[in-house]
């Protein structure tokens, strides 16, 4: 198990932006991830007091970027960007209800190669529901040459 000192080691995202407080478990290809950022009255991401459901992809791409440098896979040194969100399957309006206690992140990666990495993933609540899924997308920026400069 990861506590929220480890995790900021892994991932890009500090501070208030890192959203994911425990990592239970990795395999190669899952990870499973705990938060309650989604009940902080300081979450970053939160807009005229309130927390939308899209946040729980934020969630989970995070998780997909802790997987992907906790698997040691080399196309994850790679600083990526999110391309995109498919499939997303929404079932409540917004995170923040303090009946969803913390949030259980699932996030299982689709395929990799050299040019991003596809993640499904599911945000549930403490007690089990299904608060979103989809799958999301990461592109990875084309390393420059160490001989070649911009131009």
């Amino acid at each position: 198990m990861l506590n929220r000192e480890d995790i900021l080691k892994h991932i890009p995202h500090q501070g208030k932006s890192c959203l994911l407080d425990t990592c239970e478990t990795w395999t190669d290809d899952t990870l499973t991830a705990h938060t309650s950022a989604h009940l902080r009255d300081d979450n970053p991401l939160r807009y005229q007091g309130r927390l939308g459901i899209i946040v729980g992809a934020e969630m989970a791409m995070q998780a997909a970027a802790l997987h992907g440098a906790l698997t040691g896979d080399q196309t994850a040194k790679t600083r990526g960007y999110l391309a995109s969100l498919r499939d997303l399957v929404p079932a409540s309006d917004r995170l923040d209800r303090p009946e969803y206690g913390f949030l259980r992140i699932v996030v299982q990666r689709e395929q990799h190669d050299l040019a991003g990495m596809v993640y499904g993933f599911s945000v549930r609540s403490q007690h089990g529901a299904t608060l979103l899924k989809g799958r999301g997308m990461v592109m990875f920026r084309a390393r420059m040459p160490v001989n070649e400069a911009p131009a």
